[in-house]
């Protein structure tokens, strides 16, 4: 590893690639001084910093217009992840509960068809076991 003096060494004895003039900051309050009072004598009050306006092109309308709606697809798109993964997520368990909702309306209807027939069988057995003359009169017939 290098040492720091090698270093500093090795900097200044590079040549700097960009150089002042000679005098330059000798005469450069007089010379601002001079172009300040050259424009006052204009007639401007100081350097106006403003460009002038242009007639923007069907370019930059073209790049003003996606710079206008570039925001809105990002908010449209991250809505349409945000019900994607919500649709995701969510569906497997509303489907998960209506196929156990659809069950336990399955059982509930067998079971009343089993009552309800258990109900018609008891009928017609206690209704042929008091009517013991009919299968008298049957027999006798024979």
């Amino acid at each position: 590893m290098e040492n720091i003096e090698d270093i500093l060494a090795k900097n200044k004895a590079k040549k700097e690639p960009f150089k002042v003039p000679e005098g330059y900051f000798e005469d450069f309050e007089a010379r601002l001084n001079a172009r300040i009072d050259a424009l006052e004598a204009e007639g401007g009050k100081g350097v106006k910093m403003e460009a002038p306006a242009a007639e923007p092109s069907s370019e930059s309308k073209k790049h003003g217009i996606w710079l206008t709606l570039k925001p809105l697809l990002y908010v449209a798109a991250c809505i349409i992840a945000l019900y994607a993964a919500t649709y995701i997520i969510v569906q497997p368990k509303v489907r998960q509960a209506a196929i156990q909702e659809a069950k336990a309306a399955e059982q509930d209807s067998i079971n009343k068809m089993a009552r309800e027939y258990e109900d018609f069988y008891q009928y017609f057995v206690e209704d042929l076991d008091d009517d013991d003359s009919m299968i008298d009169y049957l027999t006798s017939n024979n």
